[in-house]
């Protein structure tokens, strides 16, 4: 029995620990806000500073109307307010409580989905009772257009498309802060055919749940893959993590060496699903495809904040004086063209570069490179982050709920030196169909082959 009270004082006191007044919640709202300000080298580009202050004044009477607020409730709230100033790179984080309810066995919703312009798509659920697509009408009553409301105003973006892909992709995390702990789910649906059909999901631990996920292919599991069709070779590379540095650099050159000895003739390099990560990566990958003079951006704003100072560990007197004294916040860095290092595997047949929505960061702005330089075909959709874009983020932790903090500190103008507020448009349009991808049909990859056997005859 001791045993019992026991166990129950401590689950009660894992509750309490989430649960954080209203003072605490605002001094942490104080603290993004400053953060922001402070950092950002132009976070009043989307939104004005009246607006802004005006947002911020809102969001603290909201605060003051009750007086505990639980850890699900403040991230709804706080990332509401930050993805106001459109920024893909500036966020804030709920990984690491997510983390920690999957690693004490936490169930979450057992459905995939895709976001569009207007509706949500359930794909197919993890037990197979949802036989073929259909359209979300309901999930435990919240309507499908208030759950997509609810979950794109929480979510940091520059272009939408980026925020459908993220939605689609977390969408077992949004139903957690949304939703909390549910046993299951009552799903209301549309059929191809119009009828609505209504059914009960048990929700299931997140093993079942990513089992499901790899099984329908649409999973960023694998960080890089190399296959050939013919004489077409395709080089997915799902990142450009400098934590991969090594193994993604040796992957590249053994897949360039195949190439040269297989005698390929055309090269597919497929980012659609890479996020970004290191530039000096995309610049590795570059010298395999183009000895022309090349320069990832034109230009870098950087900010230099205290924090930015202190975090980056900043030592150059020359810096400091003119950010110090001369009060230069932002230095401005021109980039000239640099030849690449010479490379025996260097390829000299057609290159297509795939991207799409989900192409973000680094991945576009290699793709950006590649285009502004004429070096490759862009196939796909217009990338998700942006050719020219804020980035390279300072992490914070907030004081008292602890949630992860992302703030840009840099702005990068595109290799060709203009902004249009735009991602890397496709020199060639093809819009992807999740329901065909999760079959297993590459529309892209179908394009770009019909295209070559095309120009064979």
């Amino acid at each position: 029995m001791k045993d019992v009270v026991l166990l129950f004082l401590l689950l009660s006191v894992c509750v309490i620990a989430q649960m954080f007044s209203a003072q605490e919640v605002l001094q942490d709202a104080e603290f993004i806000f400053d953060k922001l300000k402070d950092v950002h080298p132009n976070i009043f580009h989307a939104l004005s500073e009246t607006q802004a202050q005006n947002e911020f004044s809102k969001l603290k009477a909201h605060l003051q109307m009750k007086g505990q607020w639980e850890i699900r409730e403040i991230f709804k709230l706080l990332s509401e307010f930050v993805a106001k100033f459109k920024d893909g790179h500036t966020y804030l984080s709920i990984t690491d409580q997510f983390s920690e309810h999957l690693n004490a066995n936490g169930k979450v919703v057992p459905i995939f989905v895709f976001f569009n312009d207007e509706e949500i798509i359930i794909l197919a659920d993890v037990e197979g009772k949802i036989e073929e697509p259909g359209v979300l009408v309901s999930l435990n009553g919240l309507s499908s257009e208030k759950l997509r409301e609810e979950i794109l105003k929480t979510i940091s973006y520059e272009r939408t498309p980026f925020a459908y892909v993220k939605a689609s992709q977390l969408f077992h995390l949004y139903c957690w802060v949304i939703f909390k702990e549910q046993e299951s789910f009552q799903v209301e649906y549309l059929t191809k055919q119009g009828t609505l059909q209504k059914t009960e999901l048990k929700s299931v631990n997140f093993e079942e749940y990513k089992a499901r996920r790899e099984q329908m292919n649409i999973s960023n599991e694998k960080l890089w893959d190399f296959s050939a069709i013919e004489q077409t070779a395709i080089l997915r590379i799902n990142t450009f993590g400098s934590a991969y540095e090594k193994d993604l650099k040796e992957f590249i050159r053994q897949s360039f060496e195949h190439m040269k000895q297989e005698n390929i003739k055309n090269l597919m390099i497929d980012i659609r699903k890479n996020g970004g990560g290191s530039s000096e990566l995309a610049e590795y990958l570059y010298s395999f495809i183009s000895d022309k003079p090349y320069r990832v951006y034109a230009e870098v704003h950087v900010k230099y904040s205290d924090d930015a100072i202190r975090k980056l560990r900043i030592f150059d007197p020359i810096l400091l004086f003119r950010v110090k004294v001369l009060n230069q916040k932002i230095i401005v860095n021109k980039s000239s063209f640099k030849k690449p290092k010479k490379n025996d595997l260097l390829f000299n047949g057609s290159v297509f570069v795939l991207v799409g929505p989900q192409t973000f960061s680094a991945a576009a702005d290699f793709a950006a490179m590649v285009k502004d330089l004429k070096v490759a075909t862009i196939v796909g959709e217009e990338t998700g982050g942006l050719a020219s874009c804020y980035g390279d983020v300072l992490p914070f932790t907030l004081p008292n709920t602890r949630l992860q903090l992302g703030v840009s500190f840099k702005y990068f103008v595109r290799c060709g030196g203009f902004d249009d507020k735009r991602g890397v448009l496709p020199d060639i349009i093809v819009e992807e169909d999740p329901q065909s991808k999760a079959k297993g049909i590459d529309r892209t990859i179908q394009v770009v082959l019909e295209m070559l056997s095309n120009s064979k005859r």
